[in-house]
């Protein structure tokens, strides 16, 4: 199922079963940019305002947490799952099964 509100550019490949959430924009084009292919393996689901850039190429049992945002022309295993508000540059191998998510620290300040 793909938003009605998502951006998918042209370029961009999707395997089964593959969820893109509200605002999201796959096989967004880079500085340098010459139509390099994007794909998204099966059972992926790409959670709300995540950004993909073009180039990636992204195995099965993808998932990303709200506004992950996943630079240009990297290389992404099967069973990886990227955070919430995390930022994965550009030209970076991730090997599968792997979690990157981002730290948040919430502080309860009393007076």
């Amino acid at each position: 199922m793909i938003s009605k509100n998502a951006i998918i550019h042209p370029n961009v490949r999707f395997g089964e079963n593959v969820t893109i959430e509200d605002y999201c924009i796959i096989g967004s084009p880079f500085s340098g940019y010459n139509g390099q292919i994007t794909i998204i393996g099966s059972n992926a689901i790409i959670r709300s305002h995540t950004v993909i850039y073009a180039g990636n190429i992204i195995g099965d049992n993808f998932s990303t947490g709200n506004k992950a945002n996943i630079r240009e022309q990297n290389t992404i295993g099967n069973n990886v799952s990227i955070g919430t508000l995390t930022v994965v540059e550009h030209h970076v191998k991730i090997v599968d099964s792997v979690r990157i998510h981002s730290l948040r620290l919430f502080l309860n300040i009393q007076k």
